[in-house]
């Protein structure tokens, strides 16, 4: 049985988390049974939520968050939010817009110095036209590993003259230290976890079928992104 959560603030911030994880919607019955709490409460507190700048949206009886306008709120102490500045000096060498946006959020809630230097990291962070299409690719594959959504993905071969088509089912997205990406995930034609790289992706597409991420496994922990077979498999682009 479901904890009673009798504290408002409490609850609010636990139906946020839960349509947060739950990608398909969730009907007001299933809210009130998790929360412990009667209908008429979720419908009350639903309501506040979205006074309250949370994007909720009703479709056929279940509830969802409009992940397109949802902003998550998070408290950080400065320590943390020092370490998130350390990283992202690493993932600015690439140019990637998200970065510089979060970037300038940060500079609000840093002491003088350490926002000078987010700055800095934000104007180099900032998307030029070169960049636009990876980071379309990019917003592609987090917003479908988020979801747990396969993907079919057009690989380039080294010399950018073939391409693999194939389904991927991401369970990492795994920076080096130069900035390139990798995508790490269960490969549909070999069968085995492969890491491919973001800048070989000549095209991506989100699919209707999801996929379970192996809980006993730690892909973050996989040190080089295995692609040794991917060359070899590669065919004729479709005309």
């Amino acid at each position: 049985m479901a904890t009673r959560l009798t504290n408002r603030a409490e609850r609010l911030a636990a139906i946020e988390h839960i349509l947060l994880q739950n990608v398909a919607g969730l009907r007001a019955v299933e809210i009130a049974e998790a929360c412990g709490v009667d209908r008429r409460t979720i419908y009350r507190d639903l309501s506040l939520l979205d006074e309250g700048g949370v994007p909720i949206r009703q479709q056929d009886g279940r509830f969802y968050l409009d992940r397109e306008r949802y902003l998550a709120t998070v408290r950080l102490s400065l320590d943390e939010l020092v370490a998130l500045v350390m990283a992202a000096a690493l993932a600015s060498r690439r140019p990637n817009s998200h970065l510089a946006t979060a970037l300038h959020k940060l500079t609000k809630t840093l002491p003088h110095p350490i926002a000078d230097y987010a700055r800095i990291l934000a104007k180099r962070s900032a998307n030029g036209d070169a960049a636009a299409s990876h980071e379309q690719r990019l917003e592609i594959i987090v917003r479908a590993w988020a979801d747990r959504h396969k993907l079919r993905v057009w690989y380039r071969n080294r010399d950018g003259q073939r391409l693999r088509v194939g389904d991927l089912s991401t369970y990492v997205v795994k920076p080096k230290l130069n900035g390139v990406l990798y995508i790490i995930g269960l490969d549909s034609i070999s069968g085995e976890v492969r890491g491919f790289n973001l800048e070989r992706i000549a095209r991506v597409e989100r699919l209707d079928s999801t996929y379970n991420i192996p809980a006993q496994s730690d892909w973050v922990s996989q040190r080089r992104p295995d692609t040794s077979n991917v060359a070899r498999r590669m065919k004729q682009p479709e005309r």
